[in-house]
């Protein structure tokens, strides 16, 4: 399982409320010599190419952005603090990578001041020489909010 964990940040005012983290599903790196990605998209479709199989299907994270100003749009900046997943109990880098994030660039807030961000992502692996470790991997995205 592939998971990726948002580090919010919300210059000014309104609170952002991560309700799912971006979850690339349970894959297996079939032949880790060669090149594989997965993808999921905003819509929840998990696609997957090359050497990476998908075992259980993944989903995209969602945001619930609220206590902001009625009627505006809120533009939105994802950044790859570190574009290579970790293992979450080795400390080994796993060669697996987030090549993309794939997001709307602005929402607009309802007329109670929210909005829903969903955030969807492609996974890439990396040509290894022996098998990939079993077990979760994670990195962290910064998100940057403004109007």
């Amino acid at each position: 399982m592939c998971i990726l964990s948002v580090l919010l940040s919300v210059p000014g005012y309104g609170a952002v409320t991560l309700n799912s983290d971006l979850d690339f599903g349970t894959i297996i790196v079939a032949t880790p010599n060669q090149i594989g990605s997965v993808t999921v998209s905003t819509a929840g479709v998990t696609s997957s190419s090359g050497s990476i199989h998908v075992i259980q299907k993944g989903h995209p994270a969602e945001l619930l952005l609220e206590d902001f100003p009625v009627g505006v749009y809120l533009n939105v900046t994802t950044y790859l603090l570190n574009n290579q997943l970790n293992h979450t109990s080795q400390s080994t880098a796993g060669h697996l990578g987030i090549t993309a994030l794939h997001h709307v660039d602005r929402v607009y807030t309802d007329r109670f001041g929210r909005a829903r961000l969903v955030i969807g992502g492609t996974m890439q692996s990396q040509p290894l020489t022996h098998a990939y470790l079993d077990g979760n991997y994670q990195t962290t995205v910064s998100l940057e909010i403004s109007y």
